[in-house]
Protein backbone atom coordinates (compact mmCIF):
# COMPACT_ATOMS: atom_id res chain seq x y z
CA UNK A 1 0.00 0.00 0.00
CA UNK A 2 2.88 2.07 0.78
CA UNK A 3 5.18 1.66 -2.67
CA UNK A 4 1.29 2.49 -4.48
CA UNK A 5 0.34 5.93 -2.62
CA UNK A 6 4.18 7.15 -3.17
CA UNK A 7 4.01 5.64 -6.88
CA UNK A 8 0.36 7.48 -7.01
CA UNK A 9 2.43 10.51 -5.34
CA UNK A 10 4.87 10.50 -7.96
CA UNK A 11 3.24 9.74 -10.84
CA UNK A 12 0.61 12.90 -10.27
CA UNK A 13 3.64 15.00 -9.41
CA UNK A 14 5.37 14.07 -13.19
CA UNK A 15 2.07 14.81 -14.82
CA UNK A 16 1.47 18.15 -12.90
CA UNK A 17 4.98 18.93 -14.02
CA UNK A 18 5.21 18.07 -17.28
CA UNK A 19 1.61 20.20 -17.78
CA UNK A 20 2.76 22.96 -16.61
CA UNK A 21 5.89 22.81 -18.72
CA UNK A 22 3.68 22.43 -21.89
CA UNK A 23 1.16 25.13 -21.04
CA UNK A 24 4.75 27.18 -20.56
CA UNK A 25 6.27 25.84 -24.07
CA UNK A 26 2.81 26.77 -25.87
CA UNK A 27 2.42 30.12 -23.90
CA UNK A 28 5.99 31.02 -24.52
CA UNK A 29 5.61 29.79 -28.06
CA UNK A 30 2.78 32.25 -28.84
CA UNK A 31 5.02 35.36 -27.41
CA UNK A 32 8.30 34.28 -28.20
CA UNK A 33 8.65 32.11 -31.98
CA UNK A 34 12.68 31.53 -32.73
CA UNK A 35 13.52 33.93 -35.05
CA UNK A 36 11.13 36.27 -33.10
CA UNK A 37 13.32 39.23 -34.29
CA UNK A 38 14.83 39.93 -37.01
CA UNK A 39 18.48 39.47 -36.61
CA UNK A 40 19.76 40.74 -40.24
CA UNK A 41 21.05 43.88 -40.05
CA UNK A 42 21.18 44.25 -43.80
CA UNK A 43 19.54 47.60 -45.34
CA UNK A 44 20.72 47.55 -49.04
CA UNK A 45 21.71 45.30 -51.63
CA UNK A 46 25.14 45.16 -50.76
CA UNK A 47 24.68 44.36 -47.13
CA UNK A 48 22.50 41.68 -48.12
CA UNK A 49 25.17 39.89 -50.36
CA UNK A 50 27.70 40.48 -47.74
CA UNK A 51 25.69 38.87 -44.99
CA UNK A 52 24.71 35.97 -47.49
CA UNK A 53 28.27 35.38 -49.16
CA UNK A 54 29.84 35.57 -45.45
CA UNK A 55 27.08 32.80 -43.48
CA UNK A 56 26.14 29.69 -44.34
CA UNK A 57 25.90 29.80 -48.27
CA UNK A 58 29.29 29.77 -49.60
CA UNK A 59 30.15 27.26 -47.35
CA UNK A 60 27.65 24.80 -48.21
CA UNK A 61 27.26 25.73 -51.55
CA UNK A 62 30.23 27.22 -52.82
CA UNK A 63 30.48 24.27 -55.42
CA UNK A 64 27.58 24.77 -57.03
CA UNK A 65 29.58 27.73 -58.45
CA UNK A 66 32.72 26.43 -60.53
CA UNK A 67 32.85 27.02 -64.02
CA UNK A 68 30.97 24.52 -65.90
CA UNK A 69 29.41 22.42 -62.91
CA UNK A 70 26.01 21.71 -64.64
CA UNK A 71 22.71 21.97 -62.25
CA UNK A 72 19.49 21.63 -63.55
CA UNK A 73 20.45 21.43 -66.79
CA UNK A 74 22.73 24.51 -66.63
CA UNK A 75 25.97 24.67 -66.84
CA UNK A 76 27.69 27.54 -64.03
CA UNK A 77 29.45 30.09 -66.95
CA UNK A 78 32.27 31.16 -64.46
CA UNK A 79 34.43 32.37 -63.74
CA UNK A 80 34.33 29.85 -60.34
CA UNK A 81 33.96 31.34 -57.28
CA UNK A 82 36.72 31.35 -55.29
CA UNK A 83 36.01 32.92 -51.95
CA UNK A 84 33.31 34.75 -49.87
CA UNK A 85 33.95 38.03 -51.20
CA UNK A 86 33.84 37.41 -54.87
CA UNK A 87 30.22 35.39 -54.08
CA UNK A 88 29.35 38.76 -52.51
CA UNK A 89 29.67 40.60 -55.54
CA UNK A 90 28.39 37.66 -57.69
CA UNK A 91 25.45 38.16 -55.38
CA UNK A 92 25.04 41.52 -55.45
CA UNK A 93 24.86 42.13 -59.14
CA UNK A 94 21.97 39.49 -59.01
CA UNK A 95 20.38 41.42 -56.68
CA UNK A 96 20.73 44.73 -58.46
CA UNK A 97 19.84 43.07 -61.48
CA UNK A 98 17.26 40.01 -61.07
CA UNK A 99 15.82 38.01 -63.97
CA UNK A 100 12.77 37.89 -62.00
CA UNK A 101 12.09 38.37 -58.26
CA UNK A 102 8.86 38.29 -55.55
CA UNK A 103 7.80 39.07 -52.26
CA UNK A 104 7.79 35.54 -49.93
CA UNK A 105 6.07 34.45 -46.76
CA UNK A 106 7.38 35.94 -43.85
CA UNK A 107 8.65 39.11 -44.81
CA UNK A 108 11.71 37.13 -47.12
CA UNK A 109 12.62 38.12 -50.81
CA UNK A 110 13.03 35.62 -54.06
CA UNK A 111 15.38 36.53 -56.90
CA UNK A 112 16.08 34.49 -59.56
CA UNK A 113 19.27 34.75 -62.07
CA UNK A 114 18.68 32.93 -65.41
CA UNK A 115 22.36 33.16 -66.59
CA UNK A 116 23.65 31.18 -63.63
CA UNK A 117 20.47 29.35 -62.40
CA UNK A 118 21.02 30.94 -59.60
CA UNK A 119 18.28 31.69 -56.75
CA UNK A 120 18.48 34.07 -53.61
CA UNK A 121 16.80 34.39 -50.90
CA UNK A 122 16.38 37.27 -48.64
CA UNK A 123 15.26 36.82 -44.97
CA UNK A 124 15.36 39.02 -42.03
CA UNK A 125 15.24 36.60 -39.41
CA UNK A 126 18.62 34.38 -39.18
CA UNK A 127 22.09 36.81 -39.12
CA UNK A 128 23.30 35.74 -42.31
CA UNK A 129 19.78 37.43 -43.82
CA UNK A 130 18.82 34.33 -46.07
CA UNK A 131 20.95 31.58 -48.63
CA UNK A 132 21.96 31.58 -52.17
CA UNK A 133 22.17 28.52 -54.68
CA UNK A 134 21.57 26.74 -57.87
CA UNK A 135 18.59 24.40 -57.38
CA UNK A 136 18.27 21.52 -59.19
CA UNK A 137 14.89 22.03 -59.97
CA UNK A 138 15.96 25.34 -61.66
CA UNK A 139 13.79 27.76 -61.97
CA UNK A 140 10.71 25.92 -61.57
CA UNK A 141 12.26 25.88 -57.66
CA UNK A 142 12.09 29.49 -58.24
CA UNK A 143 8.39 29.48 -59.35
CA UNK A 144 7.83 27.44 -56.49
CA UNK A 145 8.80 29.59 -53.51
CA UNK A 146 6.23 30.79 -51.64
Amino acid sequence: MRNHVYKSGLSGLLLAALAAFSIFTIVGAEISPAYAEDKCTATNNSEFATHIAHGHAFTKHSSEFVEGVVIGGLAFPGPTIENADAFATFLAGILDNPSANKALSASRHGYWDAATGTVIITNPKPDDCGTAFRPTAGKSYYDNLT
